[in-house]
């Protein structure tokens, strides 16, 4: 397993991630952050709040970005019709 880094982007800036995660690999990460950006952000719109979410930076233990989930991709895995 590998480790990946969840770097949140918000309009306020970036939220380092300095423990990480382990997965078997990148699609397990990316399917993950989309379901943690997509949780963050119903928690705050549920709340009446604007969400300051804009996305998660996936990058390994040097930093080197090897995917980035913005808030559009959270908002398409709802199931149709939702």
């Amino acid at each position: 397993m590998k480790r990946f880094y969840f770097h949140v982007r918000t309009t306020e800036g970036l939220e380092a991630d300095y423990d990480g995660i382990a997965f078997a690999g990148i699609e397990a990460a990316q399917a993950d952050a989309k379901a943690s950006l997509f949780e963050m952000m119903a928690d705050d719109l549920s709340a009446g709040r604007q969400t300051k979410y804009l996305g998660i930076n996936i990058t390994d233990s040097l930093g080197t970005i090897l995917a980035v989930v913005d808030a559009t991709a959270a908002i398409e895995r709802l199931p149709k019709g939702s």
